[in-house]
């Protein structure tokens, strides 16, 4: 990979990230009533609630932000911008990452979405930090999506934010137990999620991306 000058510069812009606008039509959108947002964890598409419910159920995802910040960088004479899709913090000491999230059918190595990320991947590393991308096909790999959309639909809503609960419980807030097959399920399924995203967390970017001489 062609390296990028070492003199561009990226800082955390005070501009907000975009907000969510109103339902047009053009994609699902939406909240998912995670335990573990401080705010109102959105999603712009079914692939991206995919993601929000394996983030939600793997033990090893303690914190979730959606549209987490905005990255500005220069990029020759040129400025930037670049807003990952999630942030995750998980078990270990300085383990936080971003996500970007993309359906295969669109993210082709000459996609737009594709070449804004190759763009923005090397200003993240140049500040120590990690971005991961995630992909439709990760997610229906197996039966695990059906899996995860009938527990939740069975767990106990959350209430108020809370961030001193263990949010892998069944019902953290309350203590209540499902029957033992569910609670089997949900197991089950937390393990799987863990698994999914090593696994996806252990994969170059680069590997994922068409790497052209800017």
């Amino acid at each position: 990979m062609h390296e990028i000058a070492q003199a561009l510069v990226i800082h955390y812009s005070l501009r907000r990230p975009r907000r969510i606008v109103t339902v047009s039509g053009r994609g699902v959108r939406g909240i998912f009533p995670s335990r573990k947002s401080a705010k109102p964890a959105q999603f712009e598409s079914l692939v991206e609630e995919m993601t929000l419910r394996l983030l939600e159920a793997a033990p090893s995802v303690r914190s979730i932000a959606t549209q987490p910040r905005v990255f500005e960088y220069a990029d020759g004479i040129s400025q930037r911008r670049y807003t990952p899709d999630v942030e995750i913090e998980i078990d270990g000491a300085d383990r936080t990452a971003f996500l970007e999230v993309k359906d295969d059918a669109t993210f082709t190595p000459d996609s737009k979405a594709a070449a804004r990320i190759s763009a923005a991947l090397p200003h993240l590393r140049q500040r120590g930090h990690r971005l991961h991308i995630v992909l439709r096909s990760d997610l229906v790999a197996n039966d695990l999506q059906r899996q995860l959309g009938l527990l939740f639909r069975m767990r106990p809503l959350r209430a108020r934010y809370r961030p001193d609960i263990d949010s892998s419980l069944w019902d953290p807030e309350n203590g209540s137990t499902p029957p033992a097959d569910v609670q089997q399920q949900w197991e089950d399924a937390k393990r799987q999620c863990d698994e999914l995203l090593r696994r996806i967390m252990k994969r170059d970017p680069d590997d994922l991306l068409a790497v052209t001489t800017r």
